[in-house]
């Protein structure tokens, strides 16, 4: 059995700009995100004739015989572009529930193609599983999303990304010192909202405001840059950190109107009125995670008073590994 492990991811600044519709038409797009450590598990297993030709288990089961008739797109399209024509048992399970904004179905396909090339027997990059996801989901899936998701899977590590407007990517991992990567992890605090929505829901709409968003998102863009600045000072300042990220959330709001809603913006301003210095909604927006920095001092109390309106402590940390493989003989 093979057992790929891939990180879900916090992207912290530049969302939005890693969409087609806007670097190819300005140059780049720019963001800073990084891996974290919750994680999708997906296994493959070769099976017999005794049973149906794809055995499949997710949060769904199929039992299905004809690949046209998978009705996952993901491990359809991931079987098709590999040319599988194995008889397969495959498995998926998460540390977070789908739909969320940490990236988990850019995950699932980096974290399938991977185990999917380890079947086959073929060493790849991760730079390229990492193209090889975008494909399938932008390309051949049409979904109105960016590439972020799958490079920030593949690779692992806190990340400054450039998504060039002849479709290459350049990644620029951050060089930043132990003290601040602990100062800096040690502030990030992460709430569940309990909602959850397709990306595709928020997404479609901001793509198509793309063109009339365009000096808000080159804001944005700028942003992922200072903030990888503001990150490798000698002495950080989370203060900076926390204005940086606030910033960015008033004008990610801008960029389509199902991004955040009443009990959103309350939830937020709750959490600056206890101590959180900045934060986001993760993701394309309209639920999920809210991922918020604070010094370590104010934690117990965003604990309880968010707690006290539903919200729910997801503790995290960043991974720097990436995908992964294990092989069980």
């Amino acid at each position: 059995m093979i057992i790929s492990k891939t990180p879900l991811r916090i992207s912290f600044a530049g969302g939005g700009t890693d969409i087609r519709s806007y670097y190819k038409h300005n140059k780049f797009g720019a963001v800073l995100s990084s891996s974290i450590d919750s994680y999708i598990y997906v296994s493959i297993k070769k099976q017999t004739s005794l049973f149906e030709k794809y055995r499949l288990n997710y949060s769904q089961t199929e039992l299905v015989d004809d690949l046209e008739k998978i009705e996952n797109p993901i491990i359809r399209e991931c079987l098709r572009y590999l040319e599988i024509d194995d008889r397969l048992y495959i498995g998926a399970i998460a540390d977070v529930p789908a739909s969320t904004g940490l990236g988990s179905s850019s995950s699932f396909c980096v974290g399938l193609l991977n185990a999917l090339y380890k079947f086959k027997g073929e060493i790849i990059s991760p730079h390229r599983l990492a193209e090889d996801a975008a494909h399938i989901e932008c390309d051949v899936l049409k979904r109105p999303m960016g590439k972020q998701d799958h490079f920030a899977a593949a690779l692992g590590g806190i990340n400054y990304f450039c998504f060039n407007d002849d479709e290459t990517v350049s990644v620029s991992p951050l060089n930043i010192s132990h003290k601040n990567l602990k100062i800096f992890t040690d502030s990030l605090v992460m709430f569940w909202t309990g909602i959850t929505r397709p990306s595709e829901s928020v997404l479609e709409e901001q793509v198509n405001k793309n063109k009339n968003n365009t000096d808000v998102l080159n804001i944005m863009k700028d942003q992922a840059l200072e903030l990888s600045k503001i990150l490798t000072e000698e002495e950080l300042s989370l203060r900076k950190v926390g204005d940086l990220l606030n910033k960015g959330w008033e004008y990610k709001k801008t960029l389509a109107s199902k991004i955040s809603n009443q009990s959103i913006d309350d939830w937020y301003t709750k959490a600056l009125n206890h101590g959180a210095l900045g934060g986001k909604i993760s993701g394309a927006g309209g639920g999920g995670f809210f991922t918020l920095v604070a010094t370590p001092s104010k934690h117990k109390e965003l604990f309880y008073e968010l707690g006290e309106v539903g919200l729910t402590h997801h503790s995290i940390g960043l991974d720097s590994a990436g995908t992964i493989i294990n092989e069980i003989k």
